[in-house]
């Protein structure tokens, strides 16, 4: 399989794993932050919701979903941790998943669920993609999540955005918990 090769603006290119974090937040506004967790060989995906109106059972409705999108696939899961946490006026929703499992249709499924399935009001950047550039981010998604079923990384990343943009850090969690 073919590299992606994103490129810096300064020139070399972009490692794969960092332009899969870039592509979920570019083609999902919705997801408010993601995680490669290298530990785990997983993502850990991060909402936010305005808390009004929370819907404490969210986190369970969201996996049982996917767990049924796993059994119609046949693949089973090595991990799948959905949990919410109210913070001040807002609900914060992780879903933590195992590379090894995942494909592009899951991570579009977990945005349309927390999309679909909450009363809340979700917090999210609009973005103006045209309809190929939505498609492509998806390409990109799937290659690099393929790439990556089959090895692991010496690293964790975290990609948060700001101010428009996607920013992409190597993270020690033993220090700083998101």
């Amino acid at each position: 399989m073919k590299s992606v090769n994103f490129q810096y603006k300064e020139g070399g290119q972009v490692p794969d794993e960092v332009g899969l974090l870039i592509s979920i937040l570019v083609r999902y506004p919705e997801v408010c932050s993601v995680r490669y967790l290298r530990e785990q060989h997983a993502l850990k995906f991060q909402f936010l919701l305005f808390a009004s109106g929370q819907d404490g059972h969210l986190p369970d409705k969201i996996r049982d979903a996917i767990d049924v999108f796993h059994q119609l696939e046949s693949r089973p899961m090595k991990l799948c941790k959905t949990e919410g946490k109210k913070e001040e006026d807002f609900y914060r929703l992780t879903i933590t998943r195992d590379v090894e499992s995942m494909n592009q249709a899951e991570v579009g499924l977990i945005v349309d669920l927390v999309k679909g399935s909450s009363t809340q009001e979700l917090v999210y950047d609009e973005m103006d993609l045209m309809e190929d550039e939505l498609e492509f981010q998806e390409e990109i998604i799937e290659q690099i999540l393929e790439q990556l079923q089959e090895s692991e990384l010496d690293k964790n990343l975290v990609a948060v955005r700001e101010d428009g943009r996607v920013l992409v850090y190597k993270e020690n969690f033993r220090q700083v918990e998101f």
